[in-house]
């Protein structure tokens, strides 16, 4: 197999990675329409997103361990073929408990995406370049939070909502391909490691113990779940609130969009001439003001487009600090790059399953209530930073 550009590999990964987006992003337009054909309730058709990434957070916690046992490439080919086959069951479901079943598996194995396009990277760089490249890979997967829900939206108002599941299985059977045919295997055999309960309870412990990975992952989880929580009430903040109809729903997508790569853009340029710590700085100023502006907003003024603006800076906040976060708390616990890799999207999967099934529908009622939610979640986030800050300035004091 020749090596790929550095490129393509790049998009590669960035599609790999894509998984759990097409399996929320693109489905999320076609829960009023499941609902109806259904003949169930709101929070019934707003469990199809819950259990997805509820199986997602459960099963990435093992994709690093299988992937440093089996490989890289054998784990991405066989998670693939499963998602076609539960998509194409999904297509074809008459209930509301089948799409949930099927749902559940098509999670269990979306949750190697995130992992395995992480892990790769960890593979092939460190530092500043492993930074860069998961900026360019988040930029590219960015673009698909305003693509998804518009070509989710529109395939409802064309087609219906098992359209969406028709799509999602061309698109996954195409990847299966491009990996089947160009994926690299990132970790040779002899540095594999075979799956002994002793050896994985050690290292799980290592990485989960280890108070800089903890503290970094958290902050990083946190600030996409206050995004996320936008997300997942898409539907409710532009029908509900804006008052507008079900192909709208990609507006709150593309304030998020525009400000991802925004931030992606801005994130090569400010890292060039200024370290991290300068970089994250910055990063938290700009959350700090989108959240104050979104409560001002929400607090004074009727519904209306204005309220994505925040969401907008929102989200240029949020992808200035996402490369440095998940770098930083990967380099303690290299040694257990697979492991580790796990960890974080289980960490991220369970808060925006906890999210989606459980605070949007207490909040969505109210612009007010979802901007008071993604300020409690935020400023949950950046606490953990300022004790990782305290932590690093006693142990430098320390050691002088």
């Amino acid at each position: 197999m020749n090596p790929l550009p550095p490129a393509a590999l790049t998009a590669l990964l960035a599609a790999i990675g894509l998984l759990n987006s097409v399996g929320s992003d693109l489905v999320v337009p076609g829960l009023p329409a499941l609902r109806d054909d259904l003949r169930t309730t709101d929070w019934e058709a707003q469990q199809v997103i819950s259990l997805f990434f509820g199986a997602c957070a459960f099963m990435s916690l093992w994709y690093g361990a299988l992937a440093d046992a089996w490989g890289r490439r054998t784990v991405t080919l066989g998670v693939l073929v499963i998602i076609v086959l539960t998509t194409i069951g999904c297509l074809l479901s008459s209930r509301i408990e089948q799409v949930w079943v099927l749902r559940t598996l098509q999670g269990l194995a979306s949750g190697a995406g995130l992992v395995i396009s992480r892990t790769i990277v960890r593979d092939l760089y460190t530092g500043l370049t492993a930074q860069r490249l998961l900026s360019r890979i988040m930029m590219i997967q960015t673009l698909s939070l305003v693509g998804m829900p518009a070509l989710g939206g529109w395939l409802v108002h064309v087609w219906g909502w098992r359209s969406i599941f028709a799509m999602s299985t061309a698109f996954i059977a195409a990847l299966a391909l491009a990996c089947w045919r160009w994926l690299p295997e990132t970790l040779p055999r002899p540095q594999r490691r075979p799956l002994q309960p002793t050896t994985l309870w050690h290292a799980y412990s290592e990485v989960v113990r280890n108070g800089s990975f903890m503290r970094l992952s958290l902050a990083h989880v946190a600030n996409w779940v206050g995004m996320a929580l936008y997300a997942f009430a898409a539907p409710a903040f532009v029908m509900r609130h804006l008052g507008r109809e079900t192909a709208d729903v990609y507006l709150v997508f593309l304030a998020m969009t525009a400000g991802l790569c925004t931030g992606f853009i801005a994130f090569s340029r400010l890292a060039r001439g200024r370290p991290g710590t300068a970089v994250l700085a910055i990063a938290y100023g700009i959350i700090a003001l989108a959240v104050l502006a979104n409560l001002t907003l929400c607090g004074l003024l009727a519904p209306g487009l204005i309220h994505l603006l925040p969401i907008y800076l929102y989200t240029i906040g949020m992808a200035l600090a996402l490369p440095i976060l998940i770098d930083w708390a990967l380099t303690p616990v290299h040694v257990h790059a697979g492991v580790a890799a796990s960890c974080q999207p289980f960490l991220q999967f369970a808060a925006m399953a906890i999210c989606a099934g459980v605070l949007v529908p207490l909040l969505w009622g109210s612009l007010f209530d979802l901007a008071l939610g993604s300020a409690a979640i935020t400023a949950s986030g950046a606490l953990c930073l300022y004790l990782e800050r305290r932590q690093r300035r006693i142990a430098s004091l320390a050691a002088t």
